[in-house]
């Protein structure tokens, strides 16, 4: 199948990485996949020289701006598309303009909760949890014109969770250094498990606008020494193998594709109740918390360190559901059903 993927944006987060994941995979299966994407996107370097994979870069404008929308056009014609698919509102609003004017029919993956004004001309919205469909639904979007199908990881899955290293316990966390991504509750939780006498380290991997304020915050707390902050992860496989415990704080996430990650290493896993890690994970797979409550988090920080047997287990059924539901083989089949369906308007 000729099957065009687009992102605009810029950054890199979860988004940036279902679309990169997506094209990729997509073209290791057989598939001829065009790229679009913005000139300046930070990981267009995994792009350049893939096999079956066509990158076109263009200038990303704003919605009012029908130039992108031509040239978008124009690429899609050119590439002799079967099919769209794209990645956050500003793909969605220009990749189902030029879709309509082609003729072609337009997926569009759903990340956030975003006024869905922007997806009007698109043919089938893709959620990642039950959570965001109810979303769309509400919305005024048909049931026939949303299908739930979450995220994947591309991350090699483990064959069997490893031991915890000797002391220091070694907790790491990653993501763009946002507000909402709740490291100020979790370095806060940190100083009360070292406080409490926990041999412990604590990386937290990424940059973004919070660095300076966690620092300075860090050092109030007395942890600078326990701590590395604002660290670039070039590697999630080498950063997950390192630890062991991974600790997801957030105060908001749609969804998470870093528990993903850390379920396909073995890493045992904190994570707050949002909406989610809420429908991926449980009980049996992880350490649940309430969202923003440093004593819960300090809890199950406490709880892991002291019973490392119990966190193990859980990490090893994390595991399992990794492989059942999460890795490309189980979710690319299920792009690949909506693809031939809205291609071939028949359901399979």
């Amino acid at each position: 199948m000729r099957i065009t993927q687009i992102m605009l944006s810029k950054g890199f987060g979860g988004a940036e990485r279902s679309f990169l994941d997506t094209a990729l995979e997509l073209a290791a299966r057989g598939h001829l996949v065009q790229a679009i994407c913005c000139r300046d996107f930070v990981e267009i370097e995994q792009l350049k020289g893939v096999e079956r994979l066509r990158l076109e870069t263009i200038r990303s404008g704003a919605e009012w701006n029908c130039l992108v929308s031509f040239k978008i056009a124009a690429l899609i014609a050119d590439f002799r598309a079967e099919v769209i698919h794209t990645q956050l509102r500003r793909a969605a609003w220009h990749g189902a303009k030029a879709g309509k004017k082609l003729g072609i029919p337009v997926i569009s993956k759903l990340h956030n909760y975003v006024d869905l004004a922007h997806y009007k001309n698109v043919d089938r919205i893709l959620t990642t949890t039950e959570d965001q469909r109810a979303y769309a639904l509400s919305h005024g979007w048909a049931e026939s014109s949303v299908s739930v199908i979450p995220n994947f990881s591309r991350v090699p899955a483990v064959s069997l969770v490893r031991s915890p290293s000797s002391d220091p316990l070694r907790l790491l966390s990653y993501g763009r250094l946002v507000k909402k991504k709740g490291f100020d509750v979790l370095l806060k939780a940190f100083a009360r498990l070292v406080a409490g006498g926990v041999d412990a380290h604590l990386t937290i991997g990424g940059r973004g606008p919070e660095l300076e304020y966690l620092r300075d915050l860090a050092h109030q707390l007395g942890i600078d020494d326990r701590l590395s902050l604002g660290e670039w992860i070039d590697s999630v496989e080498t950063a997950l193998d390192w630890a062991d415990l991974f600790i997801l704080p957030s105060l908001d996430e749609p969804f998470g594709i870093v528990m993903l990650e850390a379920m396909a290493r073995g890493v045992p896993i904190i994570s707050s109740l949002t909406k989610g890690p809420s429908e991926v994970l449980d009980d049996a797979t992880a350490y649940l918390v309430e969202i923003g409550s440093v004593d819960a988090l300090y809890d199950a920080m406490q709880l892991a360190a002291s019973n490392r047997a119990d966190s193990l287990k859980r990490a090893a059924c994390a595991l399992v559901r990794f492989q059942e539901s999460y890795c490309a083989d189980a979710v690319i089949p299920r792009i690949g059903a909506v693809y031939r369906e809205l291609v071939s308007g028949v359901t399979d």
